[in-house]
Parts: structure tokens; sequence; C-alpha cells
């Protein structure tokens, strides 16, 4: 439970010591989690920026929330984006940071203040980028039911009226449409205002599990 993950025994070559991207999908409960994990922030401070592609060559209507469970602190700074074209062009989905109009000149919202008419609204949230709160926030999550529930009422009791405006209306079945997903992380966790130079080892990125339902 500290960021010190690797332990400087981090070895791509060695298969107990190596964290390679397939650990984001095995099977979790395991003990100890596996995960991947990034090389560490140690040419700050140049960005410290890893795209995570997920390709499924085949059209996704998603149904459950998207949901990043990060084994080290949550990124400062996170944009979910999304391609409808088999990654030949991108949009983006939503905007995380723990200071969004720094970071991407956005007021911070929440999908609770959505509307109706404002549910396919791309917004940047600062509710899932706090640093190493670690027993309990390591998920970092785009929420579909609560947008789903805009349309379906808050328990989702109406959804064939959710699914009648699905069918008939191409603007928001699209939304919730893709053919690839792409996790760019921007900025580690830091756990302080200020990066500690000395110690750059500590800044990376560690993901255990993906899961994306539809």
């Amino acid at each position: 439970e500290n960021p010190y993950m690797c332990n400087n025994e981090c070895d791509a070559d060695t298969e107990e010591l190596a964290h390679p991207p397939e650990l984001m999908f095995d099977s979790e409960g395991r003990n100890p989690t596996t995960f991947w994990q990034s090389t560490s922030w140690k040419k700050y401070p140049k960005p410290l920026q890893v795209n995570i592609t997920l390709s499924w060559n085949k059209t996704i209507e998603l149904t459950d929330d998207i949901v990043l469970t990060f084994e080290s602190g949550r990124p400062e700074q996170l944009v979910l984006e999304k391609s409808l074209d088999y990654g030949r062009t991108w949009q983006p989905y939503q905007f995380y940071a723990s200071d969004c109009l720094d970071a991407f000149t956005m007021e911070p919202k929440a999908v609770h203040q959505l509307t109706p008419s404002t549910m396919l609204e791309i917004i940047c949230t600062e509710a899932y980028s706090t640093g190493y709160v670690w027993k309990y926030d390591k998920t970092v999550r785009f929420e579909i039911k609560d947008r789903f529930a805009l349309l379906a009422g808050p328990r989702l009791h109406n959804m064939a009226s959710l699914y009648g405006q699905l069918d008939t209306t191409k603007n928001l079945r699209d939304f919730f449409t893709l053919t690839d997903l792409r996790i760019r992380l921007l900025r580690p966790a830091t756990g302080a205002t200020m990066v500690d130079e000395n110690n750059l080892s500590r800044y990376f990125y560690a993901i255990s599990d993906i899961k994306v339902q539809g």
C-alpha cells in the first residue's frame, strides 16, 4: 500500500517481475493483485504520457459503466476517448483532472448535473483524480448508467423509453456505441502539490483491471 510498487525489481524479460498489458484483463481476485505498470517519470518535467487502446474490430453498444482500477494512485489528468470507425478518428468521451480548469480549461461537472437535453455533453470531472487514496478509491468510472437514468429514471425502471429513443435517435445511439476505446494517461498521481525531483521513480501508472461491458 505504498507507491513504490516495483521496489526496483521490475523486469519485462522476467515473467515473475514483468507487468505486461495483458495483466489489465486477467482474472481479478488473486493475491497479490496482478497489474500493468508503466515506466517511471524519469524524464520530468517532460510529461509522462501513455496511451492504452482497446480495439474490438466490431461495434460495441455499452450497457454498463466503464471501470478502470488503478493499483497506483489515480492519475491527476486522464482523457477517455472513443472511435466509431475502427481508430481512424477519435472523439473525447470524458476528461478527468484534479483541476479541470487548469488541465483542460473546462469547468468541473458531474453527470448528475446533466439533464435529458444535455445528457450527451462531454464533461470534465474532478471526482476520480485524488491521488493515493489506496484502499477505497482505486477506480475511475465513465458513468453509463447515470446517463441512462436521465431518460430511464433514477432506478432505470423505464428502460423501454430509453431503448425506444436509442432506436430512433442516431446521435444518442452513437454516443453509447464504439469500436475502439483509448485511455490517455497524461499526468500521474503525485500525492502532493510539488513533484519530488529527487525521487522520480515513485511516479508512474499501474492498472489492475479494465471493465467494458456491452
